[in-house]
């Protein structure tokens, strides 16, 4: 064999170890990013979160109900958001307990068993069955704090609360948080950026009601939209941002960071 072909072999394999050697990074890239998402599910589920960082949210995306027209839809949207935003002011009532009004096996004043119906509702509601439960964001931070994790909440409601940015320590690590409840300019929002970095936070965190109006940008570690963008429900990475997008009206959405800086989400329901 001439000297001519064995540099051509020797540099046909040079070329195959370098595709299989990048083929390999990726695979391991995808497969560990997997591995450790699915390590903190499983630390959530059995209550193990020493270490992580959560960052929960009142789900404000209004879900079409059948039969209703576009006034019934309006209506919804804005008693979703009185709701998201009374949330956190306090628990709903058990209707199970056994100490509760209207409790089931109670009688009547004739003697006949009456029907069990929770506090608050009206005849109207126990005719069309009881209220769907709601999760509050005020909940699910207890829940997180119970399980060992440092918890802080984001107000998807009102986003001028992070018009001008802030600086959040929590957990070991410094968040940037900023809102834009409008289209922006690309400039402004990568001013906003070289500020958080200037103040070396490790995650720059925004708030806005359209993921499209952050996709001219880079530089942004967390994208939380406050309406369905039909994004998997444990979150999608593109270009290097993370991308969430909100929960029904009452759900609470949750935004996981491993001890290894996995970020991961889930919707919160309540049980």
């Amino acid at each position: 064999m001439s000297v001519k072909s064995r540099e051509k072999i020797a540099l046909f394999v040079f070329l195959a170890l370098i595709v299989l050697s990048l083929c390999g990074l990726g695979w391991y890239l995808v497969a560990g990013h997997s591995w450790n998402v699915a390590a903190s599910n499983l630390d959530d589920t059995f209550g193990s979160m020493d270490g992580y960082t959560a960052i929960v949210y009142p789900g404000t995306a209004v879900e079409p109900v059948a039969g209703k027209g576009a006034g019934d839809a309006v209506g919804d949207a804005a008693d979703g958001k009185e709701s998201a935003e009374g949330a956190a002011a306090g628990k709903e009532a058990d209707a199970g307990s056994p100490d509760a009004p209207g409790s089931s096996g109670g009688k009547d004043a004739t003697g006949t068993a009456g029907t069990a119906s929770a506090p608050g509702t009206d005849a109207g509601e126990s005719l069309l069955g009881s209220k769907k439960k709601t999760l509050s964001a005020q909940e699910a931070k207890e829940g997180y704090e119970e399980k060992g994790a440092t918890v802080f909440s984001l107000d998807t409601v009102d986003l001028d609360a992070y018009r001008e940015g802030v600086i959040l320590k929590k957990g070991g690590h410094r968040f940037g948080v900023f809102g834009i409840a409008e289209p922006t300019s690309t400039i402004v929002l990568e001013k906003q950026i070289a500020y958080f970095k200037r103040h070396k936070v490790d995650f720059i965190v925004l708030v806005t009601p359209d993921k499209e109006y952050a996709e001219d940008v880079s530089g942004i570690d967390i994208v939380v939209s406050t309406q369905d963008e039909d994004l998997f429900v444990m979150g999608e990475t593109i270009d290097g941002t993370f991308y969430v997008d909100a929960p029904a009206v009452g759900s609470v959405g949750a935004i996981l960071i491993s001890p290894s800086n996995v970020v991961s989400a889930k919707v919160l329901q309540a049980s």
